[in-house]
């Protein structure tokens, strides 16, 4: 799993903004994927995530963004363009240790908040009137040792289930 964000050139960085040295774009701007893995087409959500521990701590607060979905993973990146402060310098709802220039610079530059997880990360599904909530078991950065219990919401309901129906979820 991946929570963090994602500059202009494709290159992954994680929450403490510490590069990661993997690329989810190429130097063209394609997408990296794995061998016969086809990225689906975008399609318009907005996404939240809640980390358990043991009450639920908001992580990503209610973001714009897109979708983008093989049978193996989910990619969801925010909308670029949106306003920042040094209040608020990510939609990621943590310290940001990281100078505040260099934070700039990315958002400045086309980065964006990326959260990427596998199919087999996906321990279950509740539907609502408004919106879909994944159940993830995964390993990231602040989980230590044991997979961590995390809550993605997807929303509006319509488009939710049109970004995840490539995963197979029934």
């Amino acid at each position: 799993m991946l929570v963090g964000f994602l500059d202009a050139e494709g290159r992954a960085y994680d929450l403490t903004f510490g590069t990661l040295k993997r690329r989810l774009r190429d130097a063209d701007g394609a997408w990296a994927v794995g061998d016969e893995e086809t990225l689906g087409a975008e399609v318009p959500v907005e996404g939240a995530l809640f980390l358990q521990v043991p009450t639920k701590h908001l992580l990503l607060r209610p973001t714009e963004g897109v979708a983008r979905t093989s049978d193996r993973r989910l990619l969801f990146l925010a909308a670029s363009g949106r306003e920042r402060t040094p209040e608020e310098p990510t939609r990621f709802n943590v310290a940001v240790r990281a100078p505040p220039m260099a934070v700039d610079q990315l958002f400045r530059a086309g980065g964006r908040e990326v959260v990427e997880f596998e199919r087999k990360e996906v321990v279950g599904t509740l539907a609502s009137r408004s919106d879909l909530t994944l159940r993830l078991q995964a390993h990231w950065m602040g989980g230590g040792a044991k997979p961590a219990t995390l809550h993605f919401v997807l929303g509006p309901l319509a488009a939710a289930r049109a970004a995840v129906a490539p995963l197979g979820l029934s």
